[in-house]
C-alpha cells in the first residue's frame, strides 16, 4: 500500500465540498461512472447555482432529473435527492455537519436511514465529509483485496470490517483513494495490466494465475 499511495496519488475529490454535496455526489456514483456522476453535479450546480437541501427540497422532480441525466437513472436519483434534501432541511436543519460530530455508528445510522443511502453511501460520506475511520468499499476496492487475499467473496460489511482490520485507522481515507487509482488504471476488473503492477510480485492472484499465461489472456475472477 505504501507503493501504491506513492505511485497514485490521488486528490481528495471531496476537499472543496460540503458534506452534503459530498452524500449527493455519492448518491449519483451508483451504478454510474465517475465521469458521468461529475457531469451529474455539474448539471446540478448550473440549474440550481448551489446543491443545498433549500435548493433541493423544493424543486420540481422534472427539472432535478434533467439537470442529472448523464449520472444515469436520472429518474430513480432525482427522487431520491429530493427527498435527501428534504429530510437533512427538517430533521437536521439543513446541515449534515451535527450527524458528522457524532460517533461513527450513531452517524452511519442517521446516514441509512436516508432514502437512497446504503453502507457504502453512508462510509463514503463519513471518510470523505466527516473524517471518520471507515474504509468505504467500492467495486475496484473488493476486487483488489480479493485478489490479494485479504478477504474472501463475501458481503459488504464483513469486507469493510476486514479491510478496517488490516488498515490502520488514520490510512484508511488514504488507501481507499490508492485502491481505486490502481483498480482504475491497472487492477481492472477485465484485462488487468499485471506486467505494469508495480505490486505483482506480492499479489496472491497474480501469483496464482498471472505467471501460468501471457499477460494479455489473463482474466479476472469475477468471469
Amino acid at each position: 500500500m505504501r507503493t501504491l499511495e506513492a505511485r497514485d496519488p490521488i486528490a481528495d475529490w471531496a476537499a472543496p465540498m460540503t458534506p452534503f454535496e459530498v452524500l449527493v455526489s455519492t448518491i449519483l456514483s451508483q451504478s454510474t461512472t465517475v465521469g458521468n456522476e461529475r457531469r451529474g453535479m455539474d448539471g446540478l450546480r448550473k440549474a440550481f447555482g448551489t446543491v443545498t437541501p433549500d435548493a433541493l427540497a423544493e424543486a420540481p422532480i422534472r427539472r432535478i432529473e434533467r439537470a442529472i441525466w448523464h449520472a444515469g437513472l436520472s429518474r430513480q436519483k432525482a427522487g431520491r435527492i429530493r427527498d435527501v434534501a428534504r429530510i437533512v432541511r427538517g430533521r437536521w436543519g439543513g446541515s449534515l455537519d451535527g450527524v458528522l460530530r457524532r460517533r461513527t455508528e450513531a452517524a452511519r445510522a442517521d446516514l441509512v436511514s436516508l432514502p437512497g443511502v446504503g453502507p457504502k453511501t453512508a462510509d463514503v460520506v463519513l471518510a470523505m465529509a466527516g473524517g471518520h475511520p471507515t474504509f468505504p468499499v467500492d467495486t475496484h476496492v473488493d476486487r483488489i483485496a480479493r485478489r490479494w487475499g485479504l478477504v474472501p467473496r463475501t458481503d459488504y460489511e464483513a469486507t469493510r470490517a476486514a479491510l478496517e482490520a488490516w488498515t490502520p485507522p488514520g490510512k484508511r481515507k488514504a488507501w481507499h483513494l490508492a485502491m481505486i487509482a490502481h483498480g482504475r488504471t491497472l487492477c481492472k476488473a477485465r484485462r488487468p495490466r499485471c506486467a505494469e503492477c508495480p505490486v505483482a510480485r506480492d499479489c496472491d492472484w497474480y501469483r496464482a494465475r498471472g505467471r501460468r499465461r501471457p499477460d494479455k489472456r489473463l482474466r479476472s475472477p469475477e468471469g
